[in-house]
C-alpha cells in the first residue's frame, strides 16, 4: 500500500500588494487656558492673643496656624505666568496678621509657583506666590502650598479688647485668562469626536488620555484585483495581501501629545467563487501609536486556494477610533492641529 503525505508550508509570505489608496484626516483641538484655585480646610481658624499673668509682661502671641493648603490648576499660553495675591477685608488696630506660603509639595507637577517671603496682610492685595506656569498642585490637604498664619501686636496703644474677625481673599491673576470649557477635538471635520471634560476642581490635572467613538473614521474600500492576486504567494494558512500604514504630519503640535488609532472591525468580500476561502484582518486593534514616520497599522489577509472564478477581493467599512494622549495643563494652552494619513 502506498502512503501519501501532504506537507503544508506555513512560512510567511514576503510578497504582498502595495496599492496607492490613501485617506487623510485632520485632527485639531484646543487646550484652553485654565485658572482654578481653592483653599483646603476652609473652616475658620482662631488666633487669640493671651493676656499675661504677671504685671508688666506683654501679650502672648498664639501658636502659628498651619492647617490650610492652597491648591491650584493653571494652564497658560506659551511663556505665560500667573501669580496669587492675598488681602484682608479690614485692619485690626494694633495687630499684624501675617501669612507665609511654603514651597509646593505633594502630588503636583509642572511649573509650580515660587512663594514670597512672609507678608503682613492688608486691604491691598499682596503677592504671596508668583511664577506659576502650566501646573497643578494636587488636590486636598497635603498638596500645594501650606499656609502659615500668625498674629502679633504692633502698637500697644491701639489695642482694644475685642473679638475681631477678618476675611482673607485670594486672587489668581493673569492677563487674558479664559475659563475652562469643553474641549472639542475635530477629526475629519466631525465636531466633538473626542470630548475632553473641563477640570472642575483646583489642583487636578486632565486624566491624560481621551478616545473617540468607534466609528469616527471609516477606512476603505481597498480592492485587490485578480491580476494582482495571481502575482502574490497566497497560502492556505493565510497570507498578507496588503498592509495599511499610517503616519501623522503636525501643523502645530507639542511633543508631549500622542495620537493612537484602533481598528474596530471591518468587512471582507470575495467577488466570484472561491470554496473554503476567507478574507479578514490582522492586528491594529490594540491602539498602536501613530508616528510621524510610516508604520504598519494592520494587515489585509486572505486564506484559501485562489479559485478560477475569483475576480477580486475587497476590504471595506473598517471603523477606526482615535485616541489622544498626553493631555495635561503642563502643555501650553493653544490650538493644536495635525493630519493623519492612512494608506496602502
Amino acid at each position: 500500500m502506498t502512503s501519501f503525505i501532504k506537507i503544508l508550508f506555513s512560512s510567511i509570505s514576503l510578497t504582498f500588494y502595495t496599492g496607492s489608496f490613501a485617506q487623510t484626516y485632520n485632527v485639531n483641538f484646543t487646550l484652553p487656558q485654565v485658572a482654578l484655585m481653592d483653599i483646603e480646610q476652609n473652616s475658620s481658624i482662631n488666633l487669640d492673643l493671651t493676656k499675661p499673668t504677671e504685671a508688666g509682661n506683654r501679650l502672648a502671641n498664639p501658636a502659628n496656624n498651619t492647617t490650610k493648603w492652597l491648591n491650584y490648576t493653571s494652564a497658560v499660553a506659551s511663556g505665560g505666568t500667573r501669580s496669587i495675591t492675598a488681602s484682608i477685608n479690614q485692619l485690626i488696630p494694633g495687630v499684624d496678621v501675617k501669612l507665609q506660603a511654603a514651597a509646593a509639595s505633594g502630588s503636583g507637577a509642572g511649573t509650580l509657583g515660587t512663594p514670597s517671603s512672609q507678608v503682613t496682610l492688608s486691604t491691598v492685595p499682596t503677592t504671596i506666590i508668583s511664577g506659576i506656569g502650566g501646573a497643578y498642585t494636587g488636590n486636598g490637604i497635603g498638596n500645594g502650598h501650606q499656609l502659615t498664619f500668625s498674629v502679633s501686636p504692633n502698637t500697644y496703644t491701639n489695642l482694644n479688647a475685642f473679638n475681631n474677625t477678618v476675611t482673607v481673599t485670594y486672587t489668581i491673576t493673569d492677563n487674558g485668562v479664559s475659563p475652562s470649557a469643553n474641549i472639542p477635538v475635530n477629526i475629519a471635520g466631525t465636531p466633538s469626536a473626542i470630548i475632553i471634560p473641563p477640570i472642575t476642581e483646583a489642583g487636578n490635572n486632565y486624566s491624560g488620555t481621551y478616545t473617540s467613538s468607534d466609528n469616527t473614521i471609516i477606512l476603505g474600500p481597498y480592492t485587490i484585483p485578480r491580476s494582482v492576486l495571481l502575482g502574490l504567494a497566497l497560502l492556505e494558512t493565510g497570507s498578507i495581501v496588503s498592509q495599511i500604514k499610517m503616519y501623522y504630519t503636525p501643523t502645530l503640535w507639542n511633543n508631549s501629545l500622542h495620537l493612537y488609532a484602533n481598528r474596530n472591525g471591518g468587512t471582507g468580500a470575495i467577488t466570484g467563487l472561491c470554496l473554503g476561502c476567507s478574507v479578514y484582518f490582522n492586528n491594529g486593534n490594540t491602539y498602536p501609536e501613530i508616528l510621524q514616520t510610516d508604520s504598519v497599522f494592520f494587515d489585509l489577509m486572505f486564506a484559501g486556494t485562489l479559485g478560477l472564478l475569483v475576480t477580486q477581493i475587497s476590504y471595506s467599512n473598517i471603523p477606526i477610533s482615535i485616541r489622544l494622549g498626553g493631555v495635561s495643563v503642563t502643555v501650553p494652552a493653544a490650538t493644536y492641529t495635525a493630519q493623519i494619513n492612512f494608506h496602502q
